[in-house]
């Protein structure tokens, strides 16, 4: 039996490109290096809810972190 409530759909699609765009207007949150290495990651939890983020690399100061975008 399929779950239609767990498919990935535009809205997600819209919300993670926004959520990229925002990121590379800022840049590392370390300092500010805008030209960061990132990968787009959902989550799919066992209730449903879905979990948008990046995780983040910056060349420059070369610190790592994971940035939640939202929980839908």
């Amino acid at each position: 039996m399929e779950d239609h409530h767990s498919a990935f759909d535009s809205s997600d699609i819209e919300l993670l490109e926004k959520s990229v765009e925002e990121t590379l207007e800022h840049g590392c949150k370390e300092c500010g290096f805008r030209h960061i290495i990132f990968t787009t990651n959902v989550a799919l939890e066992p209730n449903g809810t879905k979990a948008f983020f990046l995780e983040v690399e910056c060349p420059k100061c070369e610190s790592e972190y994971r940035d939640i975008m939202a929980m839908k």
